[in-house]
């Protein structure tokens, strides 16, 4: 049989295994029982090499193939959000303000289905292949990837891949491009303090509010008129808290956003404008100010050989048309970008587009994906492992 139906057979038994990981979600390093029960799974399939509590919950877990060759590792994400899930599934989450509104549960099970596969063909894998199941990829700017990778994920890695359920692709076509894929993403924080007054007298006090305000106002002037306007930059401020009482002058303003770039000379200016903007409108305006800015994910940026090497592995799997180059990345963040780093590789988006259906986005409540997407990560994955050269 061939991988493409090896893979296909395998689908009720990944179906019913992504219904599991979908029903229990957990938080960023509160992945306890979703790595007990890939570790398991990966007990049960038998012969790999496996190493637990990387990083937290976190697994590793190697197999020697029957030829020499190269060492590929595979990565998956297992975190899910804190979301109250209203997608209306019959297998919804039974965790309470939690869902995998990202989709891990299915990169968790695809890569699962790859090791089940590669322990099947493991006399015709060229060298060996490495799979990481990491936590806490949604905690930037904090993410797994750097602490998997400092406790050896990546030790003698010669290329690496990952999968992303996509809305926005049809179903079960693969897409990436070969550089910039997804956006560094920073996250900001700015304390405005003032000094609270009577609502009726405001010029005995100094009105954080205010100032917060103007803050907001001025920062969208760093993309509109300091980035240069063919390269790419978000500035969001996301959350705006101040004031006790409708009839108080606020005497602080707490503001907090991300700005996500690709270059790395613009996410350098951002940064700076960002402090010295905001510095400088509290002072104009009489208030005092503390900010926080985190450098967080680094850009996706794929090896222009592996991105190739991807989509030609899905092309003569599904055909040209399941495998697409992408015309330009996206603003979204991903710590696969710090295995990037570490050696040449790609990620890549798998569509979850089905006809007829509307389209819900990622990190939404109403988040479903097709369970025929399963099957298809899998083969992809352990067909990019035995024609490695």
């Amino acid at each position: 049989m061939t991988i493409y139906e090896q893979a296909q057979a395998l689908q009720p038994y990944l179906a019913e295994l992504q219904r599991e990981f979908h029903e229990h979600p957990e938080p960023s390093r509160g992945e306890k029982e979703t790595s007990a029960r890939v570790l398991r799974e990966l007990e049960k399939i038998g012969g790999w090499s496996i190493r637990t509590n990387v990083y937290g919950y976190g697994i590793l877990a190697d197999l020697q193939g029957g030829k020499p060759g190269k060492r590929v590792a595979l990565r998956a994400d297992m975190d899910a959000l804190q979301i109250t899930e209203e997608s209306g599934l019959p297998y919804a989450s039974r965790n309470p303000g939690l869902m995998h509104a990202c989709g891990h549960d299915n990169h968790i099970t695809m890569l699962l289905g790859a090791a089940k596969l590669l322990a099947q063909n493991k006399a015709d894998i060229p060298g060996s292949v490495r799979l990481i199941f990491q936590p806490s990829e949604e905690l930037s700017p904090h993410g797994g990837a750097k602490g998997m990778i400092a406790a050896g994920a990546m030790q003698d890695v010669d290329a690496v891949f990952g999968l992303h359920v996509w809305p926005g692709l049809p179903m079960g076509t693969f897409g990436t491009r070969a550089g910039a894929l997804m956006a560094a993403s920073d996250h900001f924080s700015v304390m405005v303090k003032g000094k609270s007054c009577h609502g009726a007298m405001p010029h005995l006090g100094c009105d954080a509010a205010v100032a917060g305000a103007q803050i907001v106002t001025a920062l969208q002037s760093i993309v509109s008129r300091n980035v240069d306007p063919m390269k790419s930059a978000v500035i969001t401020i996301g959350r705006l808290h101040s004031g006790t009482r409708y009839n108080i002058v606020a005497e602080t303003c707490e503001l907090e956003g991300t700005c996500r770039t690709f270059d790395p000379a613009v996410r350098m200016l951002c940064r700076d404008r960002l402090t010295h903007i905001v510095q400088n409108v509290a002072e104009a305006m009489g208030c005092e100010c503390e900010v926080n800015y985190e450098l967080g994910y680094n850009a996706v940026q794929n090896d222009p050989a592996m991105a190739d090497y991807l989509l030609h592995t899905a092309s003569e799997l599904f055909g040209a048309e399941h495998a697409v180059r992408v015309p330009g990345p996206a603003m979204t963040a991903e710590d696969f970008a710090f295995y990037l780093q570490e050696a040449p590789g790609s990620f890549a988006w798998l569509g979850v587009d089905e006809p007829g259906k509307e389209v819900w986005p990622l990190h939404n409540c109403h988040l479903a994906t097709p369970a025929d997407i399963l099957w298809r990560g899998s083969a992809l994955f352990t067909q990019m492992v035995l024609n490695m050269k």
